[in-house]
Protein backbone atom coordinates (compact mmCIF):
# COMPACT_ATOMS: atom_id res chain seq x y z
CA UNK A 1 0.00 0.00 0.00
CA UNK A 2 1.46 3.53 -0.81
CA UNK A 3 1.39 5.91 1.63
CA UNK A 4 1.95 9.25 1.78
CA UNK A 5 5.38 11.30 2.60
CA UNK A 6 5.80 14.42 4.14
CA UNK A 7 8.63 16.19 5.84
CA UNK A 8 9.59 15.96 9.11
CA UNK A 9 12.06 17.34 12.33
CA UNK A 10 12.88 16.68 15.40
CA UNK A 11 11.86 14.22 17.78
CA UNK A 12 9.49 11.26 17.54
CA UNK A 13 6.41 11.59 19.34
CA UNK A 14 3.15 10.87 18.71
CA UNK A 15 1.21 14.11 20.30
CA UNK A 16 -2.66 14.00 21.62
CA UNK A 17 -4.79 17.22 22.23
CA UNK A 18 -8.74 17.55 23.16
CA UNK A 19 -10.29 20.80 22.12
CA UNK A 20 -10.01 23.68 24.37
CA UNK A 21 -11.23 27.30 23.43
CA UNK A 22 -10.29 29.78 21.59
CA UNK A 23 -9.20 27.20 19.23
CA UNK A 24 -12.58 25.59 18.44
CA UNK A 25 -11.93 24.37 14.27
CA UNK A 26 -15.28 23.39 13.78
CA UNK A 27 -15.54 20.16 15.00
CA UNK A 28 -12.05 19.04 15.42
CA UNK A 29 -9.95 17.93 17.84
CA UNK A 30 -6.52 18.86 18.13
CA UNK A 31 -4.06 16.37 19.44
CA UNK A 32 -1.44 18.42 20.80
CA UNK A 33 1.49 18.62 23.07
CA UNK A 34 1.00 15.14 25.65
CA UNK A 35 3.92 13.54 23.64
CA UNK A 36 4.22 9.78 24.18
CA UNK A 37 6.26 7.21 23.06
CA UNK A 38 4.06 4.65 20.70
CA UNK A 39 6.37 2.11 21.82
CA UNK A 40 7.24 2.59 25.41
CA UNK A 41 4.01 4.37 26.26
CA UNK A 42 6.22 6.60 28.46
CA UNK A 43 4.61 10.41 28.57
CA UNK A 44 7.38 12.61 27.59
CA UNK A 45 5.48 15.84 27.09
CA UNK A 46 2.74 17.62 28.95
CA UNK A 47 0.22 16.67 31.70
CA UNK A 48 -3.44 17.35 31.24
CA UNK A 49 -3.19 19.76 33.83
CA UNK A 50 -0.28 21.54 32.03
CA UNK A 51 -2.40 21.25 28.58
CA UNK A 52 -5.26 22.90 30.51
CA UNK A 53 -3.41 25.68 31.50
CA UNK A 54 -1.99 26.30 28.27
CA UNK A 55 -4.97 26.30 26.65
CA UNK A 56 -6.62 28.46 28.71
CA UNK A 57 -3.51 30.97 29.09
CA UNK A 58 -2.66 31.27 25.30
CA UNK A 59 -6.14 32.65 24.11
CA UNK A 60 -4.39 35.38 22.30
CA UNK A 61 -0.90 34.06 21.66
CA UNK A 62 0.12 31.02 19.47
CA UNK A 63 -2.72 28.83 18.36
CA UNK A 64 -1.89 24.78 18.92
CA UNK A 65 -1.16 23.87 15.28
CA UNK A 66 1.90 26.93 15.32
CA UNK A 67 2.54 25.33 18.97
CA UNK A 68 3.29 22.11 17.38
CA UNK A 69 5.13 23.18 14.14
CA UNK A 70 7.63 25.44 16.32
CA UNK A 71 8.15 21.90 18.51
CA UNK A 72 8.62 19.79 15.68
CA UNK A 73 5.18 18.30 15.93
CA UNK A 74 4.38 19.19 12.27
CA UNK A 75 3.58 15.70 10.65
CA UNK A 76 -0.15 15.53 11.54
CA UNK A 77 -2.94 12.41 10.75
CA UNK A 78 -6.48 13.65 10.90
CA UNK A 79 -9.07 10.86 11.44
CA UNK A 80 -12.15 12.17 9.97
CA UNK A 81 -15.60 10.21 11.94
CA UNK A 82 -17.26 10.29 8.43
CA UNK A 83 -20.69 11.27 9.77
CA UNK A 84 -20.33 9.32 13.36
CA UNK A 85 -19.03 11.23 16.13
CA UNK A 86 -15.66 10.90 18.86
CA UNK A 87 -16.11 10.26 22.26
CA UNK A 88 -14.89 13.48 22.52
CA UNK A 89 -18.62 15.07 20.99
CA UNK A 90 -15.79 15.71 18.23
CA UNK A 91 -16.27 14.59 14.36
CA UNK A 92 -12.75 14.96 13.61
CA UNK A 93 -9.30 14.23 15.82
CA UNK A 94 -5.63 14.83 14.99
CA UNK A 95 -2.69 13.53 16.16
CA UNK A 96 0.63 15.03 15.03
CA UNK A 97 4.67 13.50 14.98
CA UNK A 98 7.29 14.50 15.10
CA UNK A 99 8.88 12.50 12.14
CA UNK A 100 12.59 12.78 13.09
CA UNK A 101 11.98 10.05 16.02
CA UNK A 102 11.40 7.44 13.17
CA UNK A 103 14.55 8.15 10.86
CA UNK A 104 15.41 5.26 8.76
CA UNK A 105 19.01 3.71 8.35
CA UNK A 106 19.47 6.25 5.32
CA UNK A 107 18.83 9.19 7.06
CA UNK A 108 16.41 10.40 4.48
CA UNK A 109 12.60 8.82 5.30
CA UNK A 110 11.09 8.09 8.42
CA UNK A 111 8.52 5.40 8.98
CA UNK A 112 5.01 6.20 11.62
CA UNK A 113 3.32 3.29 13.18
CA UNK A 114 -0.24 5.09 13.59
CA UNK A 115 -2.67 4.42 16.41
CA UNK A 116 -6.49 3.55 15.53
CA UNK A 117 -8.42 6.25 17.71
CA UNK A 118 -9.91 3.71 19.60
CA UNK A 119 -6.43 2.10 20.36
CA UNK A 120 -5.49 0.69 23.71
CA UNK A 121 -2.16 1.64 23.54
CA UNK A 122 -3.71 5.49 24.06
CA UNK A 123 -4.74 5.10 27.25
CA UNK A 124 -8.02 4.82 28.76
CA UNK A 125 -8.62 8.27 29.26
CA UNK A 126 -6.80 9.25 25.50
CA UNK A 127 -9.12 7.07 23.49
CA UNK A 128 -11.48 8.28 21.18
CA UNK A 129 -14.10 5.58 20.09
CA UNK A 130 -16.34 7.03 17.24
CA UNK A 131 -19.89 5.50 16.69
CA UNK A 132 -22.71 6.12 14.17
CA UNK A 133 -26.21 5.34 15.25
CA UNK A 134 -27.08 2.07 13.46
CA UNK A 135 -23.70 1.50 11.63
CA UNK A 136 -20.59 -0.50 12.45
CA UNK A 137 -17.32 1.10 11.89
CA UNK A 138 -15.81 -1.55 9.00
CA UNK A 139 -12.08 0.38 9.08
CA UNK A 140 -10.02 3.66 8.51
CA UNK A 141 -9.04 4.09 4.82
CA UNK A 142 -7.15 6.69 2.95
CA UNK A 143 -9.95 7.75 0.40
CA UNK A 144 -13.58 7.94 -0.09
CA UNK A 145 -15.69 8.93 -3.30
CA UNK A 146 -19.35 9.42 -3.68
CA UNK A 147 -21.30 6.65 -5.40
CA UNK A 148 -24.86 8.15 -4.60
CA UNK A 149 -27.33 9.58 -2.22
CA UNK A 150 -29.79 7.15 0.67
CA UNK A 151 -33.24 7.57 1.45
CA UNK A 152 -32.61 10.88 3.32
CA UNK A 153 -30.14 12.12 1.21
CA UNK A 154 -27.21 11.32 2.83
CA UNK A 155 -24.29 10.58 0.87
CA UNK A 156 -22.69 6.73 0.09
CA UNK A 157 -19.08 6.21 -0.17
CA UNK A 158 -17.30 3.60 -1.26
CA UNK A 159 -13.52 3.32 0.21
CA UNK A 160 -10.09 2.37 -0.86
CA UNK A 161 -6.57 1.85 1.12
CA UNK A 162 -8.00 0.15 3.88
CA UNK A 163 -5.24 1.05 6.98
CA UNK A 164 -3.42 -1.82 8.82
CA UNK A 165 -2.45 -0.42 12.11
CA UNK A 166 -0.03 -3.67 12.86
CA UNK A 167 1.67 -3.70 9.57
CA UNK A 168 1.47 -0.10 7.38
CA UNK A 169 3.52 2.74 7.83
CA UNK A 170 2.96 6.25 7.39
CA UNK A 171 6.04 6.75 5.00
CA UNK A 172 7.79 10.07 5.73
CA UNK A 173 10.55 12.32 3.36
CA UNK A 174 12.15 14.14 6.00
CA UNK A 175 13.95 16.32 3.11
CA UNK A 176 10.47 18.26 2.46
CA UNK A 177 8.72 20.94 4.64
CA UNK A 178 4.77 20.26 6.72
CA UNK A 179 2.83 21.67 8.54
CA UNK A 180 0.37 20.46 11.07
CA UNK A 181 -2.78 22.23 9.96
CA UNK A 182 -2.29 20.10 6.94
CA UNK A 183 -2.18 16.60 7.96
CA UNK A 184 -0.12 14.07 5.51
CA UNK A 185 -3.07 11.64 5.32
CA UNK A 186 -6.56 11.95 6.29
CA UNK A 187 -7.97 8.67 7.68
CA UNK A 188 -11.61 8.32 6.91
CA UNK A 189 -14.37 5.95 9.26
CA UNK A 190 -16.02 3.63 7.11
CA UNK A 191 -19.48 2.95 8.38
CA UNK A 192 -21.90 -0.36 7.18
CA UNK A 193 -24.68 -0.45 8.28
CA UNK A 194 -25.37 -2.88 10.76
CA UNK A 195 -26.17 -6.62 9.67
CA UNK A 196 -29.65 -7.85 11.48
CA UNK A 197 -31.24 -11.26 11.80
CA UNK A 198 -35.14 -10.89 11.62
CA UNK A 199 -36.95 -14.28 12.41
CA UNK A 200 -40.20 -15.20 11.37
CA UNK A 201 -43.22 -17.49 11.95
CA UNK A 202 -43.08 -20.03 9.00
CA UNK A 203 -46.82 -20.45 8.90
CA UNK A 204 -48.01 -17.17 9.98
CA UNK A 205 -44.87 -14.92 7.88
CA UNK A 206 -44.96 -12.71 10.67
CA UNK A 207 -42.03 -11.21 12.19
CA UNK A 208 -41.27 -12.43 15.50
CA UNK A 209 -38.03 -10.48 16.59
CA UNK A 210 -34.88 -8.79 14.80
CA UNK A 211 -31.73 -8.02 16.60
CA UNK A 212 -28.45 -6.67 14.95
CA UNK A 213 -25.42 -8.89 14.82
CA UNK A 214 -21.86 -7.30 14.24
CA UNK A 215 -19.73 -9.85 11.74
CA UNK A 216 -16.31 -8.42 13.22
CA UNK A 217 -17.23 -9.23 16.92
CA UNK A 218 -20.35 -12.06 16.57
CA UNK A 219 -18.57 -15.01 14.57
CA UNK A 220 -21.53 -17.15 13.92
CA UNK A 221 -25.50 -17.11 14.93
CA UNK A 222 -26.51 -19.56 17.15
CA UNK A 223 -28.86 -21.79 16.08
CA UNK A 224 -31.89 -23.19 18.21
CA UNK A 225 -31.12 -26.82 19.90
CA UNK A 226 -31.38 -28.87 22.44
CA UNK A 227 -29.82 -29.01 25.80
CA UNK A 228 -28.66 -32.14 26.78
CA UNK A 229 -27.88 -30.70 30.46
CA UNK A 230 -31.17 -29.14 30.87
CA UNK A 231 -33.20 -31.44 28.48
CA UNK A 232 -34.76 -28.39 27.25
CA UNK A 233 -34.61 -26.33 23.94
CA UNK A 234 -31.77 -23.54 24.62
CA UNK A 235 -33.54 -20.46 22.16
CA UNK A 236 -30.36 -18.37 22.39
CA UNK A 237 -31.79 -15.39 20.52
CA UNK A 238 -34.54 -16.78 19.15
CA UNK A 239 -38.13 -15.96 20.44
CA UNK A 240 -40.14 -18.53 22.40
CA UNK A 241 -43.85 -19.34 21.75
CA UNK A 242 -46.25 -19.68 24.36
CA UNK A 243 -47.70 -23.13 24.50
CA UNK A 244 -45.18 -24.46 21.71
CA UNK A 245 -41.74 -26.07 21.35
CA UNK A 246 -39.48 -24.96 18.26
CA UNK A 247 -39.44 -27.56 15.93
CA UNK A 248 -37.25 -26.40 13.04
CA UNK A 249 -34.93 -23.08 11.28
CA UNK A 250 -35.38 -23.01 7.48
CA UNK A 251 -33.57 -20.27 5.54
CA UNK A 252 -36.83 -20.08 3.51
CA UNK A 253 -40.24 -18.95 3.72
CA UNK A 254 -41.37 -21.86 1.42
CA UNK A 255 -39.60 -24.02 4.47
CA UNK A 256 -37.68 -26.20 2.22
CA UNK A 257 -34.15 -24.96 3.03
CA UNK A 258 -33.79 -26.45 6.75
CA UNK A 259 -30.86 -25.52 8.36
CA UNK A 260 -29.34 -29.02 10.47
CA UNK A 261 -26.54 -26.99 12.03
CA UNK A 262 -26.19 -25.63 15.47
CA UNK A 263 -24.32 -22.17 14.58
CA UNK A 264 -24.42 -20.48 10.71
CA UNK A 265 -22.63 -17.58 9.44
CA UNK A 266 -24.28 -14.15 8.48
CA UNK A 267 -25.13 -14.25 4.60
CA UNK A 268 -24.04 -10.76 4.49
CA UNK A 269 -20.94 -9.79 2.52
CA UNK A 270 -18.73 -7.15 4.10
CA UNK A 271 -16.31 -5.90 1.11
CA UNK A 272 -13.20 -4.44 2.91
CA UNK A 273 -11.40 -3.53 0.56
CA UNK A 274 -14.42 -1.05 -0.73
CA UNK A 275 -15.51 -0.95 2.94
CA UNK A 276 -18.98 -1.56 1.90
CA UNK A 277 -21.26 -4.37 2.64
CA UNK A 278 -23.87 -6.25 0.72
CA UNK A 279 -27.27 -8.90 2.29
CA UNK A 280 -26.64 -7.40 5.83
CA UNK A 281 -30.34 -8.47 6.34
CA UNK A 282 -29.97 -12.28 6.93
CA UNK A 283 -33.90 -13.93 7.91
CA UNK A 284 -34.85 -17.28 9.36
CA UNK A 285 -38.23 -18.72 9.60
CA UNK A 286 -39.63 -20.94 12.42
CA UNK A 287 -41.73 -24.28 13.01
CA UNK A 288 -43.72 -25.00 15.74
CA UNK A 289 -44.64 -28.02 17.56
CA UNK A 290 -47.64 -27.73 20.22
CA UNK A 291 -46.96 -28.32 23.33
CA UNK A 292 -43.90 -27.85 25.77
CA UNK A 293 -41.52 -30.81 24.81
CA UNK A 294 -38.21 -32.01 26.48
CA UNK A 295 -35.54 -34.27 25.67
CA UNK A 296 -34.37 -36.78 28.45
CA UNK A 297 -31.28 -37.35 29.06
CA UNK A 298 -30.91 -38.67 33.06
CA UNK A 299 -33.83 -39.36 35.56
CA UNK A 300 -32.82 -35.63 37.07
CA UNK A 301 -34.17 -33.96 33.80
CA UNK A 302 -37.35 -35.85 34.07
CA UNK A 303 -37.93 -34.90 37.59
CA UNK A 304 -37.09 -31.39 36.84
CA UNK A 305 -38.83 -30.89 33.48
CA UNK A 306 -42.21 -32.67 35.12
CA UNK A 307 -45.75 -31.55 34.73
CA UNK A 308 -49.34 -32.67 33.55
CA UNK A 309 -49.17 -31.42 29.88
CA UNK A 310 -45.67 -31.99 29.22
CA UNK A 311 -43.89 -33.94 26.38
CA UNK A 312 -41.07 -36.14 26.40
CA UNK A 313 -38.36 -37.41 24.09
CA UNK A 314 -36.53 -39.96 26.36
CA UNK A 315 -33.09 -40.77 24.83
CA UNK A 316 -31.15 -43.14 28.13
CA UNK A 317 -32.56 -45.31 30.45
CA UNK A 318 -33.72 -43.46 33.61
CA UNK A 319 -32.75 -45.34 36.76
CA UNK A 320 -34.65 -43.40 39.73
CA UNK A 321 -33.19 -45.63 42.25
CA UNK A 322 -32.90 -42.74 45.55
CA UNK A 323 -35.10 -40.61 43.58
CA UNK A 324 -38.99 -39.08 44.22
CA UNK A 325 -41.56 -39.91 41.21
CA UNK A 326 -42.87 -37.05 40.46
CA UNK A 327 -46.18 -36.08 42.29
CA UNK A 328 -47.73 -34.45 39.28
CA UNK A 329 -47.73 -38.12 37.67
CA UNK A 330 -48.40 -40.19 40.71
CA UNK A 331 -51.83 -38.54 41.29
CA UNK A 332 -52.61 -36.35 38.48
CA UNK A 333 -53.98 -35.47 35.29
CA UNK A 334 -51.28 -36.81 32.56
CA UNK A 335 -52.30 -35.07 29.10
CA UNK A 336 -48.74 -35.07 27.85
CA UNK A 337 -46.78 -37.48 25.67
CA UNK A 338 -43.70 -39.61 26.27
CA UNK A 339 -41.97 -41.10 23.52
CA UNK A 340 -39.95 -43.63 25.18
CA UNK A 341 -37.45 -44.56 22.21
CA UNK A 342 -37.50 -48.00 23.34
CA UNK A 343 -35.86 -47.27 26.95
CA UNK A 344 -36.86 -48.40 30.18
CA UNK A 345 -37.80 -46.32 33.57
CA UNK A 346 -36.45 -48.25 36.30
CA UNK A 347 -36.64 -48.62 40.34
CA UNK A 348 -39.30 -46.41 41.21
CA UNK A 349 -41.23 -45.78 44.15
CA UNK A 350 -45.32 -44.23 44.18
CA UNK A 351 -46.72 -43.55 47.48
CA UNK A 352 -50.51 -42.71 47.81
CA UNK A 353 -51.09 -40.48 50.78
CA UNK A 354 -53.41 -37.67 49.45
CA UNK A 355 -56.86 -38.42 50.21
CA UNK A 356 -58.28 -35.84 48.10
CA UNK A 357 -56.51 -37.87 44.61
CA UNK A 358 -58.64 -40.72 44.02
CA UNK A 359 -56.25 -42.26 41.35
CA UNK A 360 -52.79 -42.83 42.09
CA UNK A 361 -50.01 -45.29 40.47
CA UNK A 362 -47.53 -44.59 38.31
CA UNK A 363 -50.16 -42.33 36.60
CA UNK A 364 -52.93 -41.07 38.18
CA UNK A 365 -55.17 -40.56 35.63
CA UNK A 366 -54.41 -40.87 31.61
CA UNK A 367 -55.99 -38.42 29.79
CA UNK A 368 -57.73 -39.01 26.36
CA UNK A 369 -54.76 -36.31 25.00
CA UNK A 370 -52.42 -38.24 26.43
CA UNK A 371 -49.89 -40.47 24.60
CA UNK A 372 -47.43 -43.01 26.34
CA UNK A 373 -45.18 -45.02 23.43
CA UNK A 374 -42.73 -47.59 23.57
CA UNK A 375 -41.19 -47.76 26.81
CA UNK A 376 -40.64 -50.19 29.74
CA UNK A 377 -40.97 -49.72 33.71
CA UNK A 378 -39.03 -52.28 35.83
CA UNK A 379 -39.08 -52.71 39.55
CA UNK A 380 -41.75 -50.15 40.29
CA UNK A 381 -43.60 -50.35 44.07
CA UNK A 382 -46.31 -48.30 44.73
CA UNK A 383 -47.59 -48.26 48.24
CA UNK A 384 -50.62 -47.33 49.91
CA UNK A 385 -49.53 -45.57 52.93
CA UNK A 386 -50.92 -45.99 56.19
CA UNK A 387 -53.78 -43.64 56.89
CA UNK A 388 -54.85 -43.69 53.24
CA UNK A 389 -58.64 -43.97 52.58
CA UNK A 390 -59.22 -46.41 49.61
CA UNK A 391 -62.52 -46.09 49.73
CA UNK A 392 -63.59 -44.34 46.50
CA UNK A 393 -60.22 -44.79 45.12
CA UNK A 394 -59.07 -46.59 41.83
CA UNK A 395 -55.30 -47.71 41.84
CA UNK A 396 -52.83 -49.74 39.73
CA UNK A 397 -49.42 -49.88 39.19
CA UNK A 398 -49.26 -48.41 35.93
CA UNK A 399 -52.30 -45.90 36.01
CA UNK A 400 -55.46 -45.33 38.46
CA UNK A 401 -57.53 -44.58 35.76
CA UNK A 402 -57.11 -45.25 31.14
CA UNK A 403 -59.16 -42.13 29.75
CA UNK A 404 -60.81 -43.58 26.41
CA UNK A 405 -58.86 -42.08 23.60
CA UNK A 406 -55.81 -41.93 25.23
CA UNK A 407 -52.64 -43.54 23.06
CA UNK A 408 -50.89 -46.31 25.38
CA UNK A 409 -48.85 -48.51 22.76
CA UNK A 410 -45.86 -50.72 23.38
CA UNK A 411 -45.25 -50.27 26.90
CA UNK A 412 -44.84 -53.17 29.29
CA UNK A 413 -44.87 -53.21 33.06
CA UNK A 414 -42.11 -55.49 34.58
CA UNK A 415 -41.31 -56.71 37.93
CA UNK A 416 -43.83 -54.89 40.44
CA UNK A 417 -45.47 -54.94 43.63
CA UNK A 418 -48.29 -53.06 44.93
CA UNK A 419 -47.84 -52.71 48.74
CA UNK A 420 -51.05 -52.16 51.24
CA UNK A 421 -50.24 -50.34 54.20
CA UNK A 422 -52.44 -52.41 57.09
CA UNK A 423 -53.09 -48.78 58.60
CA UNK A 424 -55.09 -47.70 55.72
CA UNK A 425 -58.87 -47.15 55.40
CA UNK A 426 -61.34 -48.93 53.58
CA UNK A 427 -64.57 -48.81 55.25
CA UNK A 428 -66.52 -49.37 51.85
CA UNK A 429 -65.77 -51.82 49.10
CA UNK A 430 -66.36 -48.77 46.66
CA UNK A 431 -62.43 -49.05 45.47
CA UNK A 432 -61.20 -50.50 42.78
CA UNK A 433 -56.99 -51.64 42.76
CA UNK A 434 -55.79 -53.33 39.74
CA UNK A 435 -52.31 -54.81 39.28
CA UNK A 436 -51.61 -52.48 36.45
CA UNK A 437 -54.61 -50.44 36.05
CA UNK A 438 -57.81 -49.41 38.54
CA UNK A 439 -60.15 -48.21 35.71
CA UNK A 440 -60.15 -48.55 31.87
CA UNK A 441 -59.01 -50.93 29.10
CA UNK A 442 -55.00 -50.59 28.33
CA UNK A 443 -52.86 -52.73 26.32
CA UNK A 444 -49.77 -52.94 28.50
CA UNK A 445 -48.12 -56.17 29.16
CA UNK A 446 -46.86 -57.03 32.36
CA UNK A 447 -45.18 -59.60 34.11
CA UNK A 448 -43.84 -60.23 37.91
CA UNK A 449 -46.76 -58.22 39.41
CA UNK A 450 -47.56 -58.57 43.28
CA UNK A 451 -49.47 -57.57 46.24
CA UNK A 452 -48.56 -57.40 49.64
CA UNK A 453 -49.74 -56.13 52.71
CA UNK A 454 -47.56 -54.56 55.16
CA UNK A 455 -47.27 -52.37 58.16
CA UNK A 456 -47.47 -52.56 61.85
CA UNK A 457 -50.42 -55.37 61.70
CA UNK A 458 -49.95 -57.14 58.59
CA UNK A 459 -52.05 -60.03 59.66
CA UNK A 460 -55.25 -57.43 59.63
CA UNK A 461 -56.07 -57.48 55.92
CA UNK A 462 -55.99 -60.44 53.71
CA UNK A 463 -55.55 -60.15 49.45
CA UNK A 464 -57.60 -61.96 47.15
CA UNK A 465 -57.08 -61.28 43.56
CA UNK A 466 -59.47 -62.16 40.52
CA UNK A 467 -57.58 -61.83 37.18
CA UNK A 468 -55.97 -58.40 37.53
CA UNK A 469 -58.21 -57.12 40.11
CA UNK A 470 -57.26 -56.85 43.76
CA UNK A 471 -59.99 -57.53 47.00
CA UNK A 472 -58.92 -56.37 50.74
CA UNK A 473 -60.85 -58.09 53.87
CA UNK A 474 -60.44 -57.17 57.08
CA UNK A 475 -59.89 -60.17 59.58
CA UNK A 476 -61.95 -59.78 62.11
CA UNK A 477 -60.69 -63.07 64.52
Amino acid sequence: MTKSTVAGRERSVTVFCFERKPYKLKGETLIMNMKKTIFSGVVLGLSLAALAAFSTGCRSAVSPYEKNDAEGYNVSVKYDANGGIFTTHSTVIVDSYDANKYKSADGKTAEIALLAPDADERGRENSFLPTKSGCFLAGWYEERIETGKDEQGNPIYEYSGKWDFKKDRLEVDLDKKYSATEPAVTLYAAWVPVYEVEIYDLESKELLTEYNFDPLNDEEIEIPSWNVETGAMEMYKFPEKTGYTLKNVYYDAEGKDLIESDKVAHHGILDEEKGTAQNNIMKFYVEWTEGEWFHIYNADQFIKNAGASVNYVIYEDLDFEGKIWPTSFATGNFAGTIEGGGHKITNVSVEQTNNSKPYAGLFGQITEKAKISDVSFENVTFTIKSGTRVAGASYGLFAGLVSEGSVVENVSVKGGKIAVDSGCYFATDDYVIGLVCGMGAVPVEYSDISCEVTGDNPEKIEISQDGTRIELNFVTE
